[in-house]
């Protein structure tokens, strides 16, 4: 699946990790790198990477927290959000062909389980 839509990306000039950090950006605007480390599932070195990637493609830009001035946030810019939006469809296509034959409620329970997944496996951290 992953697979597949990363072919899709290549159009866009995105990698798939690249495409997490709009796609979390578009949904939660002006994030912090511990934020986006979750939303983007990136350790933050890593992230900081994709971020610079992006930063240097003017899509997305570095900014002082109103509410701290340590920190940084994260936001698209006007060509990072006018990408992300134009890629939006193409992620939804792949997602209605993944789940055909799927219904609504079942749709709802796998997400529900993923998400469960997902916050489980927090812990496998504490095993290092």
């Amino acid at each position: 699946m992953g697979n597949a839509f990363a072919k899709a990306l290549k159009q866009f000039g995105l990698n798939l990790s690249e495409w997490r950090v709009c796609a979390s950006l578009l949904y939660v605007p002006h994030q912090t790198l511990s934020e986006l480390s979750v939303h983007a599932t990136s350790d933050i070195s890593a992230l900081s990477r994709i971020i610079d990637r992006l930063e240097s493609q003017e899509l997305v830009k570095r900014e002082k927290s109103t509410t701290d001035g340590r920190s940084i946030r994260i936001a698209l810019t006007s060509k990072g959000d006018e990408l992300a939006l134009r890629i939006v469809p193409v992620a939804k296509q792949h997602e209605s062909v993944i789940l055909t034959d799927f219904t609504a409620s079942d749709v709802q329970v796998l997400r529900a389980m993923l998400l469960k997944l997902y916050e489980n496996a927090g812990a496998l951290d504490d095993l290092v």
